[in-house]
């Protein structure tokens, strides 16, 4: 068994045991990895006892015992009900831990930011389908994991998820079990914001990140500035071990977020510029995962963007201190972790403010 275990720890390659060549792990014969199912949700077909995705109820969608590892998560994306993308929450336990691994409203989780306007697109780990989300991240568990989705709307909704895994035949202690978890905050933009975004201790990789941003600030047209601020990475007491110079550069983009694009490792799914600017954004590490062994915090710090224009920088000081220069951050951080316990997530906000495009304006005082 020690190809199987071998094939979770690098989910597309694997290293031959006798020749150490490297190849894809798809052609090889495993016989005694048995396929896992489970269904969820759907109660008008074969399974009438399957329970559906009513008005302020959670459904299990699967309740494994391990050793295992979930290859797959397929769940539907409710276009009718736009209330439905921020209004369900996706919970994932593992090893009857209390405190879920994954807490994120379902459409962030997919990247389908801005309450479900985001396109179609698809990377290896997480998919934007029509009509659905899918999820083909590796998620291990020694001895049981459960996942869940909480309707938190007044809507009963038509859902469809299923859950596929695989059995291990030993729990490989070097498995990390996979975390996910979702904050919201807005904040007064200038030249002096540095804001910490993510922050976790343990011992594990960061596997990537999903953002999206709203504001109506005038002066933000075009996410102008938004884009700017070095995203700092610091990793176990070192700062600054990565130091992106540039927002669009650290989501592997050039001058600003201009169009859409969907790619492997990295994506704009939505942007949107006018009266209320718009942006759904993705980056993920599979290539190579950013690594702690102690901790590590990620910040977004605008403080040294000195050489832009002093007029566009007295212009942002100014509208600042007339109440404006709003920005609205919704965030996820996908990472791996030696426990299934012990991380805090922020609680989400109630969903009267969750579903709305934009918390606090600029246009207007409060």
């Amino acid at each position: 068994m020690a190809i199987a275990v071998a094939t979770l720890m690098m989910p597309t390659k694997f290293v031959l045991p006798a020749s150490g060549e490297e190849t894809t792990s798809l052609p090889v014969i495993q016989k005694d990895i048995a396929t896992g199912f489970s269904n969820g949700g759907w109660a008008a077909d074969r399974y009438r006892d399957l329970d559906t995705l009513d008005a302020h109820k959670r459904i299990v969608i699967a309740d494994l015992k391990g050793p295992g590892v979930i290859r797959h998560i397929h769940t539907t994306r409710h276009y009718q009900r736009p209330i439905s993308t921020r209004g369900v929450v996706l919970l994932i336990y593992f090893d009857d831990i209390s405190q879920p691994a994954v807490q994120c409203p379902l459409g962030d989780f997919f990247g389908d930011g801005c309450n479900g306007k985001s396109m179609d697109f698809s990377t290896p780990l997480i998919e934007c389908a029509p009509g659905s989300y899918n999820a083909y991240i590796p998620m291990p568990f020694k001895t049981a994991a459960k996942v869940v989705l909480s309707n938190e709307t007044d809507i009963k909704l038509d859902n469809y998820s299923y859950v596929e895994w695989e059995p291990l035949a030993r729990w490989n202690p070097q498995l990390g079990y996979f975390h996910a978890t979702y904050q919201r905050r807005t904040f007064q933009l200038s030249s002096d914001t540095d804001v910490t975004f993510f922050h976790v201790e343990g011992t594990g990789h960061l596997l990537g990140r999903q953002f999206t941003v709203a504001t109506d600030e005038p002066v933000f047209k075009d996410f102008s500035f938004v884009m700017e601020g070095n995203n700092e990475v610091d990793i176990d007491g070192q700062e600054r071990r990565l130091d992106y110079l540039g927002s669009e550069d650290s989501f592997t983009f050039s001058w600003g977020f201009q169009n859409t694009f969907a790619g492997c490792h990295a994506g704009m799914p939505l942007v949107k510029t006018g009266d209320l600017n718009l942006l759904s954004i993705y980056r993920f590490h599979d290539h190579m995962p950013i690594r702690f062994t102690k901790d590590l915090t990620w910040s977004i710090n605008w403080t040294h963007e000195f050489w832009q224009n002093p007029q566009w920088l007295e212009a942002i000081r100014k509208r600042r201190q007339e109440g404006g220069c709003w920005v609205d951050y919704a965030t996820v951080f996908y990472w791996y972790q030696d426990s299934p316990a012990g991380f805090g997530h922020q609680p989400i906000e109630p969903i009267d403010q969750r579903t709305k495009d934009l918390l606090k304006s600029s246009r207007k005082s409060d």
